[in-house]
Formats: C-alpha cells, structure tokens, sequence
C-alpha cells in the first residue's frame, strides 16, 4: 500500500473515532477555531506534525524496514528532550533524566534481541570500567 493512501487511511480512522468520542463525551465538544490565525495553526498543525511525520514514516518503513523505523520513533522523546533543554531552555530534571535511561535501555534491549545475555552485558561492562580506571590511574 502507497504511504499516502496509508496515512489517508490513518487519519480518516482517527477523525471519525474523535468525532465519535466528541459526540458521545458529555463535557467535551469539538467547537472552531475563533479567528484566521487560530485556523493557520490549526493547519500547520495538522500538516506538519501529523500528516508529514505518518507520510514519511511509512516512507521509511518500505525503505529501510520496520524495526529499524521503530528504533528511530522510540529515539523520538529523546530528541523532543534535547531541544527543550537546550533551545527552550527547559530544566532537564530528574525524571527526565530517568526517562531518558529507561528509553534507552529499552532501546537496546530491542537491538540485542536474541543475542542479549546478561553474562556477556556484565563482561562488557567490567572490560570498559577497567580501561578506563587504568587509563586514569
């Protein structure tokens, strides 16, 4: 199946399904954007971090396949992490820093897959931290 027709698909499942929920959930409405600039931003955002990202998303599944592809979209809060930090300014706090371990150890564990085990992780390990003290010493 061609990525447009996919993503096509995907958001048309996803617009009914909001829809849906719209309608059904007592306190909660969809209603208009009030003004010209509400629906400019309404627009880009619905261009460029949804529409764009699923298009060249499945793009890449074809291309390079789809573990690699999944292994780049679990990197995803990583990057988002990075900018915030270093380009907004946000503070990188200790859960963040938490996050960022567990994502890529996750990360790594789905890289390893099969030929993970924890004998050779340890052996690993202890080779690089007695390289390193010694190389200090």
């Amino acid at each position: 199946m061609s990525s447009l027709k996919l993503t096509f698909y995907v958001l048309l499942i996803c617009m009914f399904s909001l829809l849906a929920y719209s309608f059904t959930s007592p306190d909660l409405h969809l209603m208009l954007p009030p003004s010209p600039r509400a629906w400019f931003f309404a627009c880009w955002l619905g261009l460029v971090p949804t529409v764009l990202s699923l298009v060249l998303m499945t793009i890449a599944v074809h291309e390079v396949g789809a573990t690699p592809t999944a292994i780049m979209g679990a990197l995803e809060p990583l990057t988002a992490v990075a900018i915030g930090v270093m380009v907004f300014g946000e503070s990188l706090t200790f859960r963040l820093i938490i996050g960022i371990v567990l994502i890529l150890s996750a990360v790594l564990l789905i890289v390893l897959g099969k030929n993970f085990h924890l004998r050779t992780l340890t052996h690993t390990i202890s080779v690089i931290v007695r390289k390193t003290w010694r190389w200090k010493s």
